[in-house]
């Protein structure tokens, strides 16, 4: 970084004196102090940084970089005659004292780096829940079964809010009667229901098309073990008939 620096703080320098022309007033005007040079370098270097940048560059397209180094310098209380007087003397009768500027403005810099840093650390890329569902993530009815409701029945563990998603086409011709997504948390209690906590059912249209859904519900009661349902669940209906759809990307977790 201090090579670039270095460049960057001769070639403004040379700029500044370059563009500076003959004013009557620049041998009346006071020399800028040292300490307000370091800042109006710093101000300059961070300013053409910024100009590096397509939105800033944008905003200021009409402007050549001479005219924004002036208004830095401006901003800082000096004049352009000033500024390029300082540059002057310095460059001409103590370039050691030159030196000790860039030193001061790397410094600067340096802290400045550091500062942000230490207050923004790097984003860490964010691990997505795992995917609690341990059956196959998907079916094809009548291939699973001409009038399979698709049962499952996965195990919990910790309390939370679970979020059960996927991708359900039902067809025009299929037979069943309501489908609907049927799900709730289970726990045993001796008898073969057990206890159940259902989510809000979600009805399938047979329209052909894809859709996607998402469910979620939060389970608060520790007694609750697994969760149960099934994801083609239809009303009972006599004689010989054949379900059609297609379920994909099943996807179950915790967040």
């Amino acid at each position: 970084m201090s090579s670039s620096i270095k460049i960057f703080f001769i070639i403004i320098a040379l700029t500044i004196i370059s563009c500076s022309g003959n004013s009557g007033n620049t041998r009346k005007s006071k020399r800028v102090p040292d300490k307000d040079v370091v800042s109006i370098l710093t101000d300059l270097y961070l300013a053409d940084g910024l100009l590096g940048l397509p939105p800033v560059r944008t905003v200021f397209s009409k402007k050549d970089s001479t005219t924004n180094y002036i208004e830095i310098i401006k901003k800082h209380g000096y004049t352009k005659e000033q500024m390029d007087m300082t540059i002057r003397y310095f460059f001409i009768r103590n370039p050691k004292r030159l030196e000790k500027i860039y030193d001061e403005v790397l410094a600067r810099l340096s802290e400045m780096q550091s500062r942000l840093a230490t207050e923004s650390p790097p984003a860490s890329t964010p691990v997505a829940p795992a995917n609690l569902w341990t059956l196959a993530t998907s079916f094809v009815v009548p291939d699973a079964g001409v009038t399979n409701p698709i049962p499952f029945s996965i195990p919990v563990k910790d309390t939370g809010t679970y979020e059960l998603s996927m991708t359900i086409v039902v067809y025009p011709d299929d037979k069943s009667l309501n489908p609907t997504i049927n799900v709730f948390f289970w726990h045993t209690d001796g008898t073969e229901p057990g206890v159940r906590d259902y989510w809000a059912p979600v009805v399938l249209p047979k329209d052909g098309l894809r859709h996607n859904y998402t469910l979620s519900k939060k389970l608060t009661d520790k007694t609750f073990t697994h969760f149960n349902g099934w994801l083609l669940y239809s009303e009972p209906r006599p004689g010989r008939w054949e379900k059609h759809a297609i379920i994909e990307n099943i996807l179950l977790r915790k967040i």
